[in-house]
């Protein structure tokens, strides 16, 4: 395909929310000029205090973070809600990147989400550059938080961007918008997120003190060497998941990650059932007709061999098609708490999800859609709405480290952190350093026998499973094939490795569409050119920030 390099002029209109811990006001969707706008400390503060909440809101509360969960084959649904029929049933069809799409929305929330954290992050600094000081006596640490907490949004925001998208641009506070702005690829705006983070690390040690107000993350009593080790967290996590294929992730540079991951801290902000909130977390954890567990998710665990003899078999369309939910026997205790028998009044529930005794799901959709099996994982938060939603765990954190110690044929190590959820929460039997390394390309298994690459594969999707929308999705795309196949666990064939331009960005930097995905696409970079239209684009839009108010989804709308 011919490379041709794409240039965006961005003019930058500033858009500002207030809001206090009571309440929150949409924007000024008149865009008022940047000088005005933040004339007052008081303004740049609250611009400042409400990207991270953009960028939640972009993730969490973004329509593609229902059917990338989908993707990931760790949630299973076939209700056309957000896209998620139609991209996650079988043969994968191809993304529908047009903006007349019914689901366009879904496709383009986190892209333009992330953009909306950065360009306000960059405004609010700007503003600091400029003279406005937020300095008081009473808070005379204000600039320095202001400063970190801003770069830490444009940081995680553009890292969200590599982790989704295939390209991106890179916007940081120096980025002068009277020069045109290159398109690159993920790995090169994956490469700007790390550079800014590791910068905002080195900047919260020297200010470890510094507080961060608890309505910045809905976290009480943080302060910035909180957030350092909640960034080496993220950098562990990011640096191990923007890989497109399982080539791309052994190449990752596993010694950092394990650094990163060892000095890192689990991240859940708390809800407050309005704007603080979930989708996956809410809807999936406390609605029986919304999602279920697909199998293979908790398949590898059955004892029976009925997911393997009944369900899996060959992988074929035929098989594929005539797929029918089975009961699992097991003796993970995060998936059936007792009476493992296929008599489902006999299994009492795990500590993640239960057996409902019925499969909810429409079957002319695709009988491989339904499942016994409800995940319950985040009923603490979801029945509540005022509980920790869990974004980053300390398993993923372990297990990250387990993968460190795989790659480099450190059996021993790997098996300690393997175990930490393997026999803490699954009270299964402890892995070994006789069960054997195996190979990166195993399938993942809970089972006895398996290798210790098909256990802490097991576990990594476990444990991932309604933390992190991505998190299921990444981690299978990093287990797969340079070609799309199902390698090891991996996202299945004609599944996007990742998504394009949205659409109707596209349109605006006159630029083709294009699009990704699809089985008989297999092996395709993408199934259009990315060529300009007259060779150069102008962007006069703004980013506009308005929040997203926590609904209640009823089984009427569902459809």
């Amino acid at each position: 395909m011919k490379k041709i390099k794409n240039k965006l002029t961005i003019t930058l209109l500033v858009s500002l929310t207030w809001f206090g811990c009571a309440d929150l006001d949409v924007s000024n969707t008149n865009a008022p000029d940047q000088s005005r706008a933040l004339a007052e400390p008081a303004d740049v503060e609250s611009l400042i205090r409400s990207t991270f909440l953009v960028f939640w809101q972009g993730t969490h509360l973004a329509g593609n973070s229902w059917f990338i969960s989908t993707l990931g084959d760790g949630m299973s649904c076939s209700w056309g809600n957000w896209g998620m029929r139609e991209i996650s049933s079988e043969p994968r069809a191809e993304h529908d990147n047009s903006p007349a799409w019914g689901y366009a929305g879904a496709a383009e929330d986190l892209w333009y989400g992330m953009y909306a954290a950065i360009s306000s992050a960059k405004d609010g600094l700007a503003a600091i550059s400029s003279g406005i000081t937020l300095n008081t006596d009473a808070d005379p640490n204000a600039d320095v938080r202001a400063k970190v907490f801003a770069k830490w949004v444009m940081g995680i925001s553009h890292a969200m961007v590599a982790i989704h998208h295939d390209k991106g641009f890179i916007i940081d506070e120096n980025t002068d918008f009277s020069q045109t702005q290159e398109l690159v690829d993920y790995n090169a705006v994956m490469a700007a997120a790390i550079t800014m983070l590791e910068s905002v690390i080195t900047d919260c040690n020297a200010n470890a003190a510094v507080s961060v107000p608890e309505d910045w993350l809905h976290i009480a009593s943080f302060t910035l060497a909180d957030l350092a080790k909640v960034t080496h967290s993220l950098v562990a996590r990011y640096k191990a998941g923007v890989a497109r294929n399982a080539a791309e992730r052994s190449a990752v540079d596993w010694a950092s990650v394990r650094t990163n991951a060892q000095q890192g801290a689990p991240f859940a902000p708390v809800g407050d059932t309005q704007y603080w909130w979930s989708y996956t977390h809410y809807y999936g954890g406390v609605h029986p007709y919304w999602t279920r567990a697909d199998y293979r998710f908790i398949g590898p665990s059955d004892q029976s061999g009925r997911y393997q003899s009944l369900w899996l078999k060959d992988n074929s369309p035929a098989t594929v098609q005539a797929r029918q939910e089975i009961f699992i026997v097991t003796d993970d205790k995060r998936i059936v708490g007792g009476g493992a028998t296929e008599d489902s009044l006999a299994q009492t529930p795990g500590k993640y999800m239960f057996n409902t005794g019925y499969a909810f799901l429409v079957p002319s959709r695709g009988t491989y859609h339904r499942s016994y099996y409800l995940i319950n994982k985040t009923t603490e938060y979801a029945t509540i709405e005022v509980a920790p939603m869990k974004d980053l765990v300390q398993q993923e954190l372990d297990l990250l480290t387990a993968e460190s110690y795989l790659r480099a044929s450190d059996a021993a190590n790997a098996v300690t952190y393997i175990n930490k959820s393997r026999v803490g929460i699954g009270e299964l039997t402890a892995a070994a350093v006789a069960d054997g390394i195996g190979s990166d390309t195993d399938e993942p298994s809970a089972l006895d026998a398996a290798s210790l690459w098909a256990k802490y594969k097991y576990e990594k999707i476990m444990e991932g499973n309604l933390t992190h929308p991505w998190l299921n999705y990444t981690d299978r795309r990093g287990w797969t094939g340079t070609i799309g196949n199902d390698y090891g666990g991996g996202l299945l064939p004609g599944t996007p490795i990742h998504f394009p331009i949205p659409g109707k960005e596209l349109a605006v930097l006159l630029m083709d569409s294009y699009t990704f995905g699809g089985q008989d696409n297999i092996g395709q970079p993408g199934t259009a050119g990315h060529k300009l239209s007259n060779g150069k684009v102008f962007r006069n839009r703004g980013f506009f920030i308005e929040f997203k108010k926590r609904t209640q989804m009823n089984k009427a709308d569902l459809y």
